[in-house]
């Protein structure tokens, strides 16, 4: 069996693992630390794992639940949130747009893995709606608001106010291509240069929520200024999509490889002082997956040898196989 073969059972050995612990028979996505509920997230990762790992009958049920529970709004994208017991389930219909994005990127990918029309229609309506409602100009360009309501000017002080880590830059180039009028160029290049921007404080990391409201992005003022679980997503979407920008992931290696510094935790940005250490094998699949990028040593044992934890940190950890088995394969040779 060669490489590229050996390279993919890690991704399917993995995702048969989180499967097992996460998923319902019916394809719900479960996120048991936040009380079990489901949302377009956990959807949107759960698609696309099961493409990544080749297994359709696994994306087939994730999808239909997705289809039959979430998309309860007039328009084309996802509510946010299902809560099991409630009545309705669904009580918030604002969506989450990264949860739409990774749900139109896992359709759209499974539309050529599986020739299936219907599954590239699908994505291209959700992208018609993101580029319908969440896209607004900045002073840095074309920018994705995080849900449909709540953060444009209108409706914070200090906006418009978005979340890097929405910025999946890997799925753009696919979306771009499904849909042309999508300005995926634009979007990669506001969000790389907001990574550039929002180093803040003596951690020089980038806070979860950002204010567009100034002339530089700043911490947003109705959310805490904190480096943490949103933020932690974006050197894996710069590390997944190219390793073209070590200016950008050389931020974070600084802060996490120096045991005299912080490693991976949640950083006050105001303080510079860790709140809480990220402990979760996922996370620090996240720093070796950067450590890789940039051409660095890196113990790849520690990240495709993947024993779920939760929902979220697991998630995160796969998402650091797959992008090691497709960008940085060099990174997996000694374990081949």
């Amino acid at each position: 069996m060669d490489a590229e073969f050996l390279m993919a059972d890690f991704v399917t050995g993995a995702w048969l693992v989180y499967r097992d612990r996460f998923m319902e028979a019916d394809g719900r996505i479960v996120d048991e630390k936040a009380g079990n509920i489901s949302h377009s997230e956990g959807q949107g990762y759960g698609m696309l794992l099961a493409v990544k790992a080749g297994e359709r009958k696994d994306f087939q049920r994730i999808w239909a639940w997705t289809s039959a529970n979430l998309f309860v709004r007039d328009d084309k994208l996802a509510a946010w949130k299902w809560v099991g017991g409630a009545t309705p389930a669904v009580q918030d219909l604002n969506n989450a747009t990264d949860g739409d994005l990774l749900i139109a990127w896992a359709l759209a990918q499974a539309a050529v893995k599986w020739n299936e029309r219907n599954y590239a229609d699908e994505a291209r309506a959700i992208v018609r709606a993101v580029l319908a409602s969440l896209i607004v100009d900045s002073q840095i360009g074309k920018v994705l608001l995080p849900g449909a309501k709540g953060f444009n000017a209108s409706e914070q002080d200090d906006g418009p106010v978005v979340n890097l880590s929405y910025w999946i830059f890997p799925a753009f180039t696919d979306l771009g291509a499904l849909v042309p009028e999508f300005p995926a160029n634009e979007l990669i290049a506001s969000g790389l240069e907001l990574a550039r921007l929002s180093r803040f404080g003596t951690s020089g990391l980038p806070s979860n929520w950002l204010s567009l409201k100034g002339a530089g992005p700043a911490p947003a003022a109705a959310y805490p200024a904190m480096f943490g679980y949103d933020a932690v997503r974006i050197p894996l979407y710069v590390a997944w999509f190219s390793r073209d920008y070590p200016d950008i992931l050389e931020a974070f290696e600084k802060v996490w490889s120096d045991p005299g510094k912080l490693e991976i935790s949640v950083v006050d940005l105001g303080t510079g002082l860790s709140v809480s250490p990220m402990r979760d094998p996922g996370y620090k699949a996240i720093a070796r997956l950067v450590s890789c990028s940039l051409g660095h040593t890196s113990d790849a044992s520690q990240i495709t040898n993947f024993q779920p934890t939760d929902y979220y940190a697991s998630t995160l950890h796969i998402l650091s196989i797959v992008a090691l088995t497709e960008r940085y394969p060099e990174c997996l040779a000694s374990h081949l």
